[in-house]
């Protein structure tokens, strides 16, 4: 018997929604195949070369799968809000304008195609996560993932042997590995298995953030495997030393557990309170054995020896933002081409006192790649879902969904304030534009049926 082709649509769609999970679990993982090494002293690789990543594969049989799950039983196709899809429609066509002034054209080309991608990703979720069970449990597994490998390498102060997974080797006694230095010791960040601890912190902070939505707005069956999930991932985010993700969290959660407050629904806010006490449980013993190393990420407690070294971080942070500010006043209109900030530094500034990378900002990022009309999408995209939610918050934070999805885009857009790897790198790319799916999937479920 022949089977209909409505069957064959289902299963396509099945796999096409494995393949998405799969594509979150795997977006931290830095193991890629150079499609192209294209080698330009003194850059870092990753900036100019072609890379697949695994996530990459993933996401690219999830295409297949969709687009196959299409033909087969032909649908409409939704673009979710207008408040996100007009503004990351003309985002992703601006990346495409910036090539025509490009200071690496194929480059650009190569990573406007890739912003193709996103918005591609952008519309599966709008139109095929119906269940947050398909972000929520990668999620968890990516944090627990994450989690094992980052706790290891802390507590052992060394890489794990899973290169073949694309762990870096590390040491900390080696130059260009990332430490916190207190009184001339030099102790080993968690990287998992990410380009840098920052990237790390941030995955396990919009993980943790998603978690915590199932934790306060879930189901108790549901709610019990988020927390197994949640807990690990608090010590591994504070190994990290990354402070742009731990402020991220912090304040992603405090939204979520401020608004149950608000609207006194206890019992979520006793489950967050009982969370962070096992959380800081966890914590603790890592933080007392390790004070001075927290007390240079917190300023607390600073030696003048440290309080040197954070003033020359932020010094180096400011520089960056002075010379793309620079550069981007000098190509306001088209951008110097997407992806190729760290080679306009090097092309202006021929004697730079930095190794040549974006500035730590993701606005003022997008803004030299993409010139002014890229910057002013953006920008849009940032702050369209805060008006929106403050001209009905009190609608809005009755949806579960759409709060979790709020809570995550508040998360990315603290992070994008204090570095550049949610517009540029693999892993924040997921995470931005998953955060913009899942918000625009959400407001349109909220609008219809309220």
């Amino acid at each position: 018997m022949r089977l209909p082709s409505y069957w064959y649509s289902h299963s396509l769609d099945i796999a096409a929604r494995i393949s998405f999970a799969l594509t979150i679990v795997l977006a931290p993982l830095r193991w890629r195949i150079t499609l192209w090494a294209r080698p330009i002293f003194p850059l870092y690789g990753d900036y100019t070369d072609f890379l697949l990543y695994a996530s990459d594969i993933t996401a690219i049989c999830m295409f297949l799968f969709w687009g196959g799950s299409l033909l087969l039983a032909p649908r409409k196709v939704s673009f979710g809000s207008a408040w996100i899809w007009v503004p990351l429609a003309g985002l992703t066509a601006a990346g495409f304008v910036s090539t025509l002034g490009s200071e690496d054209y194929m480059l650009s080309r190569y990573q406007s195609l890739r912003l193709v991608g996103f918005f591609l990703f952008y519309l599966f979720i709008v139109n095929e996560i119906e269940s947050p069970a398909w972000v929520v449990v990668p999620a968890g597994v990516q944090v627990v993932l994450q989690s094992a490998v980052g706790i290891g390498q802390s507590l052992l102060q060394r890489s794990l042997g899973l290169q073949t997974l694309g762990e870096l080797t590390l040491d900390p006694a080696a130059t260009g590995v990332s430490v916190i230095t207190a009184d001339g010791v030099r102790l080993l960040r968690a990287y998992g298995l990410t380009d840098h601890p920052n990237i790390l912190g941030g995955c396990l902070a919009f993980g943790l953030l998603l978690l915590l939505s199932a934790i306060l707005y879930g189901g108790g069956r549901w709610r019990g495997w988020a927390m197994l999930a949640f807990l690990p991932g608090l010590p591994a985010l504070a190994m990290t030393f990354s402070r742009s993700a731990w402020i991220g969290f912090l304040i992603g959660g405090s939204f979520m557990v401020g608004m149950e407050a608000v609207f006194h629904r206890w019992d979520s806010v006793k489950r967050a309170a009982w969370l962070g006490l096992s959380g800081v449980l966890l914590i603790a013993p890592f933080i007392w054995k390790n004070p001075h190393y927290f007390g240079v990420r917190t300023g607390i407690g600073l030696t003048e020896e440290a309080q040197k070294l954070a003033q020359y971080s932020f010094d180096e942070r400011m520089y960056l933002i002075r010379s793309g500010n620079q550069i981007f006043v000098e190509h306001s209109a088209i951008g110097i081409g997407l992806g190729a900030s760290p080679l306009a530094m090097k092309n202006r500034f021929a004697d730079f006192p930095l190794n040549y990378q974006p500035p730590h900002y993701t606005l003022l990022t997008a803004a030299m790649e993409t010139g002014v009309f890229g910057a002013a999408f953006y920008l849009l995209l940032m702050f369209l879902p805060w008006i929106v939610f403050l001209a009905r918050w009190r609608f809005f934070s009755a949806q579960p969904l759409l709060m979790g999805a709020f809570a995550l885009l508040l998360a990315v857009t603290v992070v994008g304030f204090f570095d550049y790897y949610t517009w540029l790198n693999q892993a924040g790319r997921i995470w931005q534009w998953l955060g913009w799916g899942l918000w625009s999937a959400a407001y349109v479920k909220a609008v219809e049926h309220g």
